[in-house]
């Protein structure tokens, strides 16, 4: 039996090939392996290594956005380990430039700002003094070679004002945070790996781009999960270095959390699944802060309250007592007096100071409830007989989360979220904000869908509204409540005597017999007005009618039928 056969024979219950592993030369049709880097026939020069770079590399450099013409990129340090990365900046270039002088200048003049670099920034202005530096040719380190074959970018992490309003910290460090975000133009955090973010700095000779490294770690050993955090600022680390040799965990670690710890930690809280995958970090200082700086904060206040309060009718004193007067008696008043104003100046101190103590902004918050009910009532009252029933629309500042609340009423709590009616761009010139928007417009034509969205515990929404007239022409609302004497002295037959009713009733719908078109209430939706503050703008516009009570043969059925 020969090789051939006995090969047929041994691979005969092999079954039908699948072909996992190798793939087709998409040139010349010569199968190869699917981890190949070429094809292995000789006469074809298909490459395939491409796409397996573009995925090495992702991991590599980041391209940071930083919503100018300079191109900064974080940049993976290999010596140093899988976690530790640096800056490149590359120089803006011309497109009609061919590719061999775009590859030169970005080559030559590309900066490299990690520090265990030979071609770092500092290294190079050194050299640039040297005598015969221009005969040196100009090498290229593995961190710029990275950056020009980037082709991956950073993720940037919104930054919500209302989460950043409610974080327990002080005030100082909310205020630097915003001065942060909006100093600068581009993002606040940007997520350049798994484990570490790009986070806006102030330029110092230590991190002249403006951007810094802040790096998030989990260890898991045999008992336990360890949580750890670095950042590259000097602050964190002088801070680092000042505690004792044994000192606290907790007090250590609340000493370390920089700006830029609770700037990463607004742009998780921000996130739904980010705030998950760093639960940890964002619920770390809880409950310690509130015990410790809260406390220390008020102490503060309460020593300055008690200076200004005793030094304050000291002053007024010596100020009247300077003033010349040749009556006796009005003197006396006077010193009677003083001591009782400065009574009234301490108490007005006191209560002004006071709610500052117990007064925590963290804790400060607006329930989405409050804020639909106050939109409820703006409702109500522009639905007055005084004014015309095709009012201005109502315009309104809301943030993100509140509407995406209103959007659930809007869709009655369903799923699916209802889709708008209309979706309008549009350009606007006459007025900040500058820019290109995109208009939402829901075109809502059932009453009751209506009061179903506006209808709150606190203010009902009233679909329709009595007044009277005065005698001066003016109109004033009327509600009257009825009381145990109406309920006995109602007949059947009669009823009850009330003044002329003047009303007035939201028209949603048909609401006239030959109406042929719905009368739509519209709500309007402008997201990103303030795209920093993630603030929109809402605008909700419709119509109002009036009807005058007259006592007529109908209207006393009406009364009858709801028996007044």
């Amino acid at each position: 039996m020969s090789n051939e056969e006995r090969l047929r024979k041994l691979l005969s219950d092999l079954g039908k090939a699948t072909l996992r592993g190798v793939r087709k030369c998409p040139k010349c049709g010569t199968y190869n392996g699917s981890r190949g880097l070429c094809c292995k026939n000789k006469y074809c020069d298909a490459v395939f290594k491409e796409p397996g770079e573009k995925r090495k590399l992702s991991t590599e450099a980041c391209k940071l956005i930083t919503g100018t013409t300079a191109q900064v990129f974080s940049v993976r340090v290999r010596d140093k380990g899988p976690d530790y990365r640096g800056f490149v900046q590359l120089p803006l270039i011309n497109a009609t430039i061919s590719n061999e002088m775009t590859t030169l200048i970005s080559q030559s003049t590309a900066l490299c700002f990690v520090d265990s670099c030979e071609r770092s920034f500092d290294t190079s202005v050194l050299k640039c003094h040297e005598k015969n530096s221009s005969d040196v040719p100009v090498s290229t380190c593995q961190h710029i070679q990275a950056a020009l074959r980037c082709y991956a970018e950073a993720q940037p992490l919104t930054l919500r004002n209302s989460i950043l309003s409610s974080l327990n910290v002080n005030n100082e460090m909310k205020q630097e945070i915003w001065l942060l975000a909006t100093e600068t133009s581009g993002p606040l955090v940007q997520r350049v790996s798994k484990n570490i973010m790009a986070v806006k700095c102030k330029a110092s000779p230590k991190h002249p781009l403006g951007y810094l490294h802040f790096s998030l770690f989990v260890t898991k050993l045999k008992d336990r999960i360890e949580h750890r955090y670095f950042c590259s600022c000097s602050a964190f680390k002088g801070i680092a270095k000042t505690t004792g040799e044994k000192p606290d965990v907790a007090q250590s670690s609340q000493n370390k959390r920089c700006v830029h710890f609770y700037a990463c930690i607004c742009a998780f809280a921000s996130d739904a699944k980010l705030s998950e995958e760093f639960s940890y970090y964002i619920n770390l200082d809880q409950n310690d802060l509130n015990k410790n700086t809260l406390v220390q904060y008020d102490t503060g206040n309460l020593s300055s309250t008690e200076s200004s309060s005793i030094q304050q009718p000291t002053s007024t004193k010596r100020k009247r007592d300077d003033k010349p007067s040749t009556n006796t008696t009005s003197l006396n008043n006077l010193s009677s007096i003083e001591p009782r104003k400065a009574k009234t100046k301490l108490h007005i101190v006191k209560k002004y100071q006071n709610p500052c103590e117990d007064l925590d902004e963290a804790n400060i918050n607006l329930p989405f409830i409050k804020w639909l009910a106050s939109i409820t009532e703006r409702i109500n009252q522009t639905m007055h007989f005084q004014f015309d029933g095709k009012p201005d629309p109502l315009v309104f500042h809301v943030p993100q989360i509140f509407f995406d609340c209103l959007r659930e009423r809007i869709s009655c709590g369903g799923k699916k979220k209802r889709l708008p009616n209309s979706t309008t761009a549009f350009v606007r010139k006459d007025g900040v904000p500058l820019g290109t928007f995109t208009k939402y417009t829901w075109q809502i034509t059932n009453i009751l869908h209506v009061k179903s969205i506006f209808e709150t515990p606190l203010i009902p929404l009233e679909i329709t509204r009595s007044f009277v007239q005065n005698a001066d022409g003016t109109y004033e609302l009327y509600k009257r409540e009825e009381t145990e004497i109406d309920r006995y002295k109602k007949t059947n037959n009669n009823a009850l005597i009330k003044p002329l009713e003047l009303k007035t009733y939201l028209k949603v719908g048909n609401t006239s017999p030959n109406q042929v078109e719905p009368t739509p209430f519209l709500i309007e939706w402008i997201p990103d007005i303030l795209p920093i503050s993630k603030i929109g703008e809402l605008r909700i516009r419709f119509e109002f009618g009036h009807v005058k009570n007259e006592t007529n043969h109908r209207w006393r059925k009406i009364a009858l039928l709801k028996n007044y």
